[in-house]
């Protein structure tokens, strides 16, 4: 039986790390150029780097002579650099502050990033940046030639808490890595060890582990949910998604937050049947720093963020939300124990024959914030 694999990262959903995922705008444009055989490599890290930053674009090949993002970025070759190290690499600090740059950034081995170099030339010409790394890589799945190698995501991180505002925030990028890093190890250790031992382990369900994790970790969760200023994906006056309703609820203390947000943009047509609040209700709504604030009095610094997808959590990183690191992706868990997929966290719920738990939340924030902890209750209940 095949496994079932995430439609974001593309890796099994066992091995998934989406929930992990913080996206993180860039003034800064990444143009990654992946080595054919670097795509096949289950713990690269170009992939998750690409899902964070919306202004990144990957691309496989050797040759990319004719590849249409690369000559885009040639065309400003003002303004394009390429990340590697060597002789007259100029240091990362003494880049331009004052214009719009792309990062083109060779990933593979180094034997395979070098030859990415050789093969095209024009790349090649262009100006040289490099960094030092402050701490050696944590990719310790993985051997590095020498020890101020780092991976691709790490040396993204690196360059983009130098070249963009509010550096500090790219920590944020590595959390999918570290993840994926501990989920290795652990295999390493837990899995491939004991394929020597001959001593028989009672065999525990993965309903059951799930639900004595939740139990562990019941009085950090918080589930979360958002909706959305929306236009339709072809929309002529389409704008840039934003956060106006931002729900969650604590079920260890019952302890429920809710926010409702003025657009900041034009408001879509059909936002208000979507949301289910009036346009009068959204339009009183708070501002983002008052949203902001709210949240930071409400949330703890050790929550566990439990949600049914990725999608709002990403969008209210976008808007600045200050939101904790560790998270749980409750579709991708239910996904994995029912062996199927699921679109909406209703359909979640009524497949676990779990209930909405009554929440005085109005709109479908509310209504979904229900179904969300009433799934999340059915799981631990398991236990």
């Amino acid at each position: 039986m095949s496994r079932l694999q995430c439609r974001g990262c593309g890796r099994a959903l066992v091995t998934c790390f989406c929930d992990r995922i913080t996206v993180l705008p860039t003034r800064t444009r990444i143009l990654l150029l992946q080595h054919p055989r670097e795509h096949r490599v289950a713990i690269g890290t170009a992939r998750m780097a690409q899902l964070a930053l919306p202004n990144s674009r990957l691309r496989v090949g050797l040759d990319f002579a004719d590849d249409p993002a690369v000559l885009a970025a040639l065309a400003q070759s003002l303004s394009t650099y390429v990340l590697f190290p060597g002789a007259g690499a100029s240091p990362v600090e003494r880049l331009p502050r004052d214009q719009d740059l792309t990062l083109v950034v060779l990933d593979g081995t180094w034997w395979q990033a070098r030859k990415l170099l050789k093969l095209n030339p024009a790349i090649a010409a262009l100006p040289r940046v490099a960094f030092l790394p402050h701490r050696p890589s944590a990719y310790v799945i993985r051997r590095e030639p020498a020890s101020f190698c780092v991976s691709t995501i790490e040396a993204l991180a690196a360059v983009l808490k130098v070249l963009e505002p509010e550096g500090e925030r790219f920590d944020r990028l590595l959390d999918p890595f570290y993840a994926m890093v501990a989920r290795q190890r652990w295999f390493q250790s837990e899995i491939r060890a004991s394929r020597h031992h001959f001593t028989r382990r009672p065999r525990v369900s993965p309903q059951t582990a799930l639900a004595a994790r939740l139990t562990a970790d019941w009085p950090r969760l918080v589930c979360v949910h958002g909706e959305a200023n929306a236009w339709p994906r072809h929309h002529p006056a389409r704008e840039e998604a934003e956060t106006v309703h931002w729900v969650a609820h604590r079920p260890a203390t019952a302890e429920t937050f809710e926010a409702v947000m003025a657009p900041r943009r034009v408001l879509a047509d059909a936002t208000p049947e979507h949301v289910e609040l009036s346009r009068e209700r959204l339009r009183a709504g708070c501002s983002r720093k008052e949203w902001h604030d709210a949240w930071t009095g409400f949330a703890r610094p050790d929550d566990i963020l439990v949600m049914w997808g990725t999608y709002y959590r990403d969008l209210a990183a976008a808007d600045g939300l200050p939101l904790s690191v560790p998270s749980v992706n409750l579709r991708d868990e239910v996904s994995r124990l029912l062996r199927r997929r699921f679109g909406t966290v209703e359909a979640g719920m009524a497949s676990l024959g779990a209930t909405p738990r009554p929440l005085a939340v109005p709109g479908r924030g509310g209504r979904r914030l229900a179904a969300l902890v009433g799934a999340l209750e059915s799981l631990r209940a398991n236990a």
